[in-house]
């Protein structure tokens, strides 16, 4: 079993990605009941229809404890039956229904074959209340880097454009000479560059780059590149909205 740190947690359902199709809630009980008092269990899809495949299911465990939910995260890339689980905290600290679930977990697989997405342990869920919801990306690495959190994002945004915001980084006070090249080579020491794109902003003076990633892993080394000088300018890293 691996053995992860893992941030303190404020909420007391855990989210259990990545499981064997054939998996049952009994045996999910039977797993995190081990860990601490479980209150509620629910194990997605409900129904298994041998006629529609499932490449996986997705559990939320509700402890009567939070400190249970930290606990699990250590069964993460725990081998059970022919998949490794994914075991994050599940912020909004209410049990989803199964359409909301499904949502999560076709947002972590990916809307179509090759599509990139979004590691298992970064959650992205709905917040607030019509009309003002949002959406917010967890990712409990980068909170144990003491990096940053996510900033918000609009509701309207599909999968496809979260999973590529969360990989972008801006970058401020850039000197006005760097060209787009030599900021590349700056950045590439970190990860793999996919693109960088100057702008500016009506009334400021600073010089900005849209520096997207080819990986959202990348994006932790990047944001400890705060406050690091390039070309006689000190650099401040930002995540893109």
């Amino acid at each position: 079993m691996a053995v992860h740190s893992v941030a303190p947690v404020k909420t007391k359902v855990a989210q259990v990605a990545n499981i064997a199709p054939q998996a049952t809630r009994d045996q999910m009980q039977a797993l995190f009941g081990y860990l601490g008092k479980v209150e509620e269990l629910r194990l997605y899809p409900i129904a298994r229809d041998v006629s529609i495949p499932v490449q996986s299911r997705i559990c939320y465990v509700k402890f009567f404890d939070e400190k249970c939910v930290g606990i699990a995260q250590h069964l993460t890339n725990t081998v059970f039956i022919d998949r490794a689980l994914v075991v994050t905290p599940y912020h909004s600290g209410e049990m989803p229904d199964e359409q909301r679930a499904l949502e999560i977990a076709a947002q972590q697989q990916g809307a179509n074959p090759g599509e990139k997405v979004l590691p298992a342990h970064i959650i992205n869920q709905i917040e607030g209340v019509p009309p003002n919801q949002v959406i917010s990306t967890h990712d409990p690495v980068m909170i144990h880097h003491g990096l940053p959190p996510y900033p918000t994002l609009p509701i309207s945004y599909d999968t496809k454009k979260i999973e590529e915001i969360r990989r972008t980084l801006v970058a401020i006070n850039i000197e006005e000479s760097v060209t787009a090249q030599e900021l590349v080579d700056f950045f590439q020491k970190v990860g793999t560059v996919n693109y960088i794109r100057f702008c500016s902003r009506e009334n400021d003076s600073q010089r900005y780059a849209l520096v997207e990633f080819s990986d959202q892993s990348h994006i932790i080394p990047a944001l400890k590149l705060n406050g690091t000088t390039f070309k006689d300018k000190t650099i401040q890293m930002y995540h893109s909205t």
